[in-house]
């Protein structure tokens, strides 16, 4: 019996948590990450252009698909800034993910220095 109402009070605490969420202001997106000056992300279906994340990133290398957990307000900036709350890696990647439009515009501002994108030396 203690086991049963362990696992009702488990179910109704993960409902009541998703439903919070649901109605919560966060947004979900996914991209690719670069490592540049700063966190960059370049996220999918979007215009390819790089959003910087502040906040909460884990330690990942370019080319990574991250899933990231956001507010959906970019501030006005180029490139775009974007405050992230939680990350996770979705899966490995290396620089050649990455479209070399981002990656040309990114150098031509200085936002990527030596061994800046993520490669072992």
């Amino acid at each position: 019996m203690k086991k049963r109402a362990v696992i009702i009070l488990s179910a109704g605490i993960c409902l009541l948590a998703a439903g919070l969420f649901a109605v919560s202001p966060f947004t979900y997106s996914t991209g690719i990450y670069v490592d540049a000056d700063d966190p960059i992300i370049v996220f999918d279906g979007g215009s390819g252009e790089p959003v910087v994340m502040r906040g909460r990133t884990g330690s990942y290398r370019t080319g990574d698909r991250i899933l990231i957990l956001h507010n959906g307000t970019m501030m006005l900036s180029y490139p775009a800034q974007m405050n992230v709350y939680f990350s996770i890696r979705l899966r490995k990647g290396d620089i050649s993910n990455v479209p070399q439009a981002v990656l040309d515009s990114l150098e031509e501002m200085g936002w990527l220095s030596g061994g800046a994108l993520g490669q072992d030396q």
